[in-house]
């Protein structure tokens, strides 16, 4: 910031080189800017580093108040909490933005404390560069930032299944066992019909499009709290928080329905897939672990299987 002409006509100038006995010598060798005011927050003296810094002189300063020498914004900046430094002896700190001539914008903490001499007030202000180390903060921010964007992303990968975007068999275990151990639950496992034969006709790829069209298919009609897994190749399991026994069978039988009343465009083939399910329920986890209940769902999964398959057995 640059200062206009300043007339000091009605203004009592203190010698620059001595403020009353103040060691100006060693306060102009400190490379922070320092500035000195008086009871009405006229300027007194700044030292070396302060003129350098607004590209001012100090005997220009001497006299005037910020208002008369800095662009509003600055000068509100520079002049906040003067008085109330002066008429309490509170010591106020408080972050600005300066301009430097050579670096551009600065941010500075200056720190406004009261000194009283021979019975007279002054006003007394250090600033502190924190540019760089703010910078450093933010940039610190920003890689801290990543690496949380990261480390939640490998989660995902970690508990998920790529293709589908389900579950994978560890961590559908892991979220039931956040459940109340006290819940009841049920447990269906899928498994699509007659898949090796998609494979064998159409290619891998286009049973890779059967399985993830499935899995959406699927999570369109489970509720946010129900718990969707891909165990094995075309096997998913699903776990039902809080789900009684009946509700439990109604899903199963709906999803077989759903799947099997909706044929699936994969390129330009049209292809109907079935699945059949096998369904159970636990009055509470502490009574029939999760475990148990997939191994008895998938039980009753084989026993669809032998009875024609598209159609879902539960208990």
């Amino acid at each position: 910031m640059t200062s206009n002409p300043v007339s000091t006509s009605s203004v009592d100038k203190i010698a620059i080189d001595d403020i009353d006995g103040l060691p100006t010598a060693l306060l102009d060798a400190i490379p922070n800017p320092v500035l000195v005011k008086d009871e009405e927050t006229r300027y007194v003296w700044v030292n070396a580093a302060f003129e350098t810094l607004f590209e001012v002189r100090r005997q220009d300063l001497v006299g005037e108040l910020d208002a008369d020498l800095f662009p509003d914004r600055q000068a509100a900046q520079c002049n906040g909490g003067d008085l109330r430094v002066l008429a309490t002896g509170e010591v106020d700190e408080a972050e600005e933005t300066v301009v430097d001539p050579t670096l551009g914008d600065r941010i500075t903490i200056t720190r406004k404390s009261r000194l009283t001499v021979d019975g007279k007030n002054y006003l007394v202000g250090v600033m502190h560069d924190i540019t760089d180390v703010t910078e450093a903060n933010r940039q610190l921010a920003v890689v801290n930032r990543k690496l949380d964007e990261q480390a939640v992303e490998l989660a995902r990968l970690a508990s998920t299944d790529p293709l589908t975007g389900c579950l994978n068999r560890r961590a559908l275990f892991t979220q039931v066992n956040k459940l109340p151990s006290d819940r009841q639950v049920g447990v269906i496992v899928l498994d699509l019909d007659h898949f090796k034969s998609i494979n064998d006709q159409y290619g891998h790829d286009t049973g890779d499009t059967v399985l993830s069209n499935f899995a959406t298919m699927i999570r369109k009609i489970l509720r946010t709290d129900e718990i969707f897994a891909r165990t094995g190749g075309e096997e998913f399991v699903i776990v039902l928080p809080g789900a009684s026994l009946d509700q439990t069978r109604q899903l199963a039988q709906r999803i077989c329905t759903a799947v099997s009343s909706n044929p699936m465009t994969v390129g330009e083939q049209t292809l109907r897939v079935t699945v059949s399910a096998g369904a159970t329920y636990g009055t509470s986890l502490d009574e029939a672990p999760i475990g148990d209940l997939v191994n008895d769902a998938d039980t009753l999964l084989y026993k669809a299987k032998e009875g024609g398959r598209n159609r879902a057995v539960t208990v």
